[in-house]
C-alpha cells in the first residue's frame, strides 16, 4: 500500500487521477445511499454549514464528471456509517505537540495526502478521506486537528467527521475559531475531534448527532467520550487500555515527546491485527510551530512533510 503526496491549490488533475484510481471502491459503498437524501438536501447543508467549502466541492463535481453519486458522497452530507479507531496524545513538553495513530479497516485506507489551499485562504496539508475530507492535518497558522472514533455506533442528520476536519484546517487559525465551528456544524456520528495551535491551546469537541456537544481540554483521547458506552466495541479497541496507558506515561516525571512516540508506535496504541478489527496505518506527529508533521513507522524511515517544504512523492507503508 501507498501513502501518496501530491500538492495542488485546489482539486484539479491531480486530485482527478486519484478520484479516477479510487472511485470504483468508493462508489460500492456509497451508493445505496446516494439518493436519501437527495443531492439538493446535500447540497443545501454544505452551502449553509460550510460555505467556504462550495466552490472546492463544485470543481471536485466538474472533475468527477456526471456521476450523481459521487456529487452526493463529496457533500460529506448524511454519510453511511462508519467506525473507525485512533488514539490522539498532546505531548507535555513546552513545545506544543499532537502524535496521533490512524487505524482503521485494512483495504479502506485512501492513503493521499494532500497540500493545497482549497477555501483559498490558509494553506493546508491534509490526509484525505472520502475524497474531500481529511482524517487529520495542519494549517499554516499552525492549528492541527485529528479525529477518532467516539465510541458509539450511532448515525443521524449532518456530515462525516472528516468534512468538520478539513472545514477547520481550511477556514481557522486558532483553536476557539475550530471549537467555535465544530460545535455549530451538525455531526452525523459519535466523534473526537482534537485541536492544538500555536499558542499550545488544545481541546477536544466531541459530537454526536444525538447530544450536544461536549468540549473538553484533556490531552489524552482514543474512542470513548465522558466514558464508555458501547461494551462490545470498547472490549475490541481497548479503548479504555489505550487511553489509560497513554494518561499514566504523560503524567509520568520525566515523560517527554521521544517517550510519547516510542509508545504510539508499540502495541497495544500500535495496531498490527489488519485481519481483524483495525491496524494503524500511520503515526503522525504534529509540530505548530514549525508548521510540519512527522509520519512515522516501527520498520521505515520516517517522512517529514512541512506547509513551507512540501514534497510530492510515495512511500510503501503498512496494510
Amino acid at each position: 500500500m501507498e501513502l501518496v503526496a501530491m500538492s495542488e491549490e485546489r482539486p484539479g488533475p491531480k486530485w482527478r487521477a486519484r478520484f479516477e484510481a479510487l472511485w470504483p471502491r468508493y462508489r460500492a459503498w456509497f451508493a445505496p445511499a446516494a439518493d436519501d437524501p437527495p443531492i439538493a438536501v446535500r447540497r443545501a447543508a454544505l452551502a449553509a454549514h460550510m460555505p467556504e467549502l462550495v466552490p472546492a466541492w463544485e470543481r471536485a463535481c466538474e472533475l468527477a464528471g456526471d456521476d450523481p453519486v459521487a456529487h452526493a458522497l463529496l457533500t460529506g452530507w448524511s454519510p453511511p456509517p462508519v467506525v473507525t479507531g485512533c488514539s490522539v496524545a498532546i505531548s507535555p513538553e513546552a513545545e506544543p505537540v499532537m502524535i496521533r495513530n490512524y487505524d482503521f479497516t485494512s483495504g479502506f485506507f485512501e492513503g493521499t495526502l494532500q497540500h493545497g489551499r482549497w477555501a483559498g485562504g490558509r494553506r493546508v496539508i491534509a490526509l484525505s478521506e472520502a475524497l474531500f475530507g481529511a482524517l487529520d492535518g495542519i494549517n499554516d497558522a499552525g492549528l492541527s486537528a485529528a479525529l477518532t472514533f467516539g465510541g458509539r455506533p450511532v448515525a443521524g442528520e449532518g456530515f462525516a467527521n472528516p468534512w468538520l476536519v478539513r472545514y477547520v484546517l481550511e477556514t481557522c487559525a486558532t483553536v476557539p475559531e475550530a471549537i467555535a465551528a465544530l460545535t455549530r456544524i451538525p455531526s452525523a456520528m459519535a466523534t473526537n475531534i482534537v485541536v492544538l495551535d500555536r499558542t499550545g491551546v488544545h481541546a477536544v469537541a466531541m459530537l454526536a448527532p444525538d447530544r450536544e456537544p461536549l468540549v473538553l481540554d484533556g490531552p489524552v483521547v482514543t474512542n470513548h467520550q465522558r466514558e464508555p458506552e458501547w461494551p462490545a466495541g470498547d472490549a475490541a479497541s481497548e479503548t479504555v487500555e489505550r487511553c489509560d496507558l497513554l494518561t499514566r506515561l504523560r503524567e509520568t516525571p520525566g515523560t517527554g515527546r521521544d517517550e510519547m512516540v516510542r509508545a504510539f508506535l508499540a502495541p497495544p496504541i500500535l495496531r498490527r491485527d489488519f485481519d481483524g478489527v483495525m491496524g494503524t496505518f500511520y503515526t503522525a506527529v504534529y509540530r505548530p510551530a514549525a508548521g510540519a508533521v512527522d509520519y512515522l513507522w516501527p520498520d521505515r524511515p520516517a517522512w517529514t512533510q512541512a506547509i513551507d517544504a512540501f514534497a510530492e512523492g510515495a512511500r510503501e507503508i503498512p496494510g
